[in-house]
């Protein structure tokens, strides 16, 4: 496996013949970047994602808006004994539907 020196020593480089800059870059060298530089991702998927085109689509706005939601009752209530043992004398008094 070759050292970095190595790939380094033996990489070409690139002379720069355009304006000089006011700091002098060591060597009289300059990096070269890509005339075509690829876009990151999220600005990538906004320019390639689907425009709307159809005139229903272009008109269609946000999700539907519902109205909140009633307050559910609590599932647990808790009775106090006095309370508890008036509702169970209505249960033994009042008469049992059923079959006889």
């Amino acid at each position: 496996m070759a050292s970095i020196t190595g790939m380094l020593a033996n990489a070409s480089t690139v002379r720069y013949y355009g304006r000089r800059s006011k700091t002098p870059s060591p060597g009289g060298m300059a990096v070269e970047c890509s005339s075509r530089p690829q876009k990151k991702a999220t600005s990538h998927h906004m320019k390639t994602r689907p425009k709307k085109t159809q005139p229903w689509d272009v008109r269609r706005k946000g999700p539907t808006v519902y109205p909140p939601v009633p307050v559910l009752p609590p599932d647990w209530t808790l009775v106090s004994e006095e309370k508890g043992e008036a509702a169970a004398q209505q249960a033994e008094e009042a008469p049992a539907t059923g079959a006889d």
